[in-house]
């Protein structure tokens, strides 16, 4: 990856790479009797790049991952393709302006952007977290809590995604849960 990278330009001065994997078997014995067993892969691989030109430098990566084998993030049309991610990015980089300051407004498309909607409101939205009462949601089940036309989804049943599992930890299986309706 290191040379593929610096092959794309001599403007190419440091190159990062990581490939991160966890594994786990979970099994779940509940008061009734009831067993139920899960394996949890989880892979991540990131590239960064950084280049330099004139006194400029910018800055790219390029990361992906899910449930799966680890091998898979390692072939060469995905590890070629996010190395030239992380490049173009940083190409990008070189040529942009300095972002203005202050607050503004920001749009969050879907993929990664809902880990920041997760964190925001998410874990607030948990039913743990509601049944106790701890939530700042708590009770409000049917009230408006966003903007109109704002619809929330929970889909765990996306094939390999990083939030996917096939039962939670209660042995509950997976579904796709509307959180916030209009």
């Amino acid at each position: 990856v290191d040379a593929y990278a610096r092959n794309l330009s001599t403007e190419v001065t440091q190159v990062s790479v990581s490939l991160a994997s966890d594994w786990q078997s979970v099994d779940i014995l509940r008061a009734n009797g009831a067993h139920y067993s899960d394996i949890r892969p989880l892979v991540r691989f990131n590239v960064s790049i950084v280049s330099k030109r004139g006194g400029r430098q910018g800055q790219g990566s390029h990361g992906l991952g899910g449930r799966g084998d680890p091998l898979s993030y390692v072939t060469p049309d995905v590890w070629q393709a996010a190395a030239r991610e992380a490049f173009r990015q940083s190409q990008v980089q070189l040529e942009a302006d300095a972002a203005p300051a202050g607050e503004m407004d920001v749009l969050l498309g879907p993929g990664w952007p809902g880990i920041l909607l997760h964190e925001a409101i998410g874990h607030g939205l948990e039913g743990d977290f509601n049944r106790k009462g701890t939530s700042a949601f708590a009770g409000l089940m049917g009230q408006r809590i966003a903007a109109k036309g704002i619809t929330v989804v929970d889909d765990g049943t996306i094939p390999d995604r990083r939030g996917s599992l096939s039962i939670d930890d209660e042995g509950t299986p997976s579904n796709c849960t509307t959180l916030i309706e209009d």
